[in-house]
Order: C-alpha cells, then sequence, then structure tokens
C-alpha cells in the first residue's frame, strides 16, 4: 500500500526535473546565440578595420610614389583634388558610415612633411564610432 501513495510524488518529481532541465537546455541555447551575435560584430569590425588599413595604405603610398616636397604633397592631396577625392570615393564605398560630415576622414600633412590620417566608419547598428590613426614622416 505504501507503494501506491509514492507513485503520485515520484511522477512530479520527474516533472520538475524534466522543467529543470529544459531551462537549463534553454538558457544555455541563448548563451550560445549571444556568442554568435558578438562573435558576427567583432567579425564585422576586425573586416572594417582591415578595410581602413588598406586604405590608408594606399594613400600613403600614392604620396611615396609621386614628387614629396611639402608644396606638392598639399597640392597633389588637398580636399578638392582629383586624386584625393578618387581615393575618398573607395573610402566612401567600403567603410559604413564614412559619408556621413561626422565621418569623413581627416588628412593633416605639416610642415616636416609628416602625415596624420585618421580614417572613421560607424556601422548602421552602433552608435559609437571608430577611427584608425595612421602617422607617416615622408623623406627624400
Amino acid at each position: 500500500m505504501t507503494s501506491l501513495r509514492l507513485l503520485p510524488r515520484i511522477a512530479g518529481s520527474a516533472l520538475i526535473e524534466s522543467l529543470i532541465s529544459i531551462l537549463v537546455f534553454s538558457v544555455g541555447l541563448l548563451s550560445l546565440l549571444a556568442l554568435l551575435t558578438a562573435t558576427l560584430k567583432e567579425s564585422d569590425n576586425a573586416r572594417y578595420r582591415s578595410e581602413a588599413s588598406l586604405l590608408a595604405a594606399d594613400l600613403v603610398s600614392r604620396m611615396w610614389s609621386g614628387e614629396r616636397s611639402l608644396t606638392a604633397l598639399r597640392q597633389r592631396f588637398d580636399q578638392r583634388s582629383d586624386e584625393y577625392q578618387q581615393w575618398l570615393q573607395r573610402v566612401k564605398s567600403a567603410l559604413p558610415g564614412a559619408s556621413t560630415e561626422r565621418n569623413m576622414p581627416q588628412l593633416l600633412i605639416n610642415d616636416q612633411r609628416q602625415i596624420t590620417l585618421t580614417l572613421y566608419w560607424q556601422a548602421p547598428s552602433e552608435t559609437e564610432r571608430h577611427q584608425l590613426v595612421t602617422v607617416t614622416q615622408l623623406t627624400d
């Protein structure tokens, strides 16, 4: 007789254990989805940083390939020059958000021919912008 009384308690216990195991499995699955989302976001950030690095190297190599006097550099890479505008179009097409006024590249050429290039980008889903700063000293 006593074994018949324990049967409902055992069945209720198994139901609770099943619900707990489903809860643990669900939490684990949600954690994996959150990890996957973070991984995809960081993958995009790495891709954009790589693109920015290649674009910066492209502009600096163009500076090295031509005349490197201070006057020539400032003329060739003035924001209105054709060479700079062609490069800028590549930046705008490769980096998200680079076409907005806030995220436009900044190019500074000081009197000692030190080049400071700052590239910005901002993915549509992000509130913070990213940047890459390249500093190069051009010599003869």
